[in-house]
């Protein structure tokens, strides 16, 4: 995931974290805060869970935010 920010300074920093994720999915997704990066850390079973989708959170240092999907 990538968010950018207009600010200059320590206001432009973005960190991420995940917003209202289901806790089944609390160990088997890792969000890097600084990069953004979503990692796969449990084996996805298909079978069980057809999709996943996570709500993902990019604040600003200024306590600005914003939320997007992913499947």
């Amino acid at each position: 995931v990538t968010a950018t920010d207009r600010d200059e300074g320590p206001n432009a920093e973005v960190k991420y974290s995940f917003f209202k994720i289901p806790e089944k999915f609390d160990k088997t997704f890792k969000l890097d805060p600084e990069s953004g990066e979503i990692e796969i850390t449990e084996k996805l079973n298909f079978e069980e869970q057809q999709f996943y989708e996570l709500d993902v959170q990019a604040r600003d240092a200024g306590g600005l935010s914003s939320h997007s999907k992913v499947l």
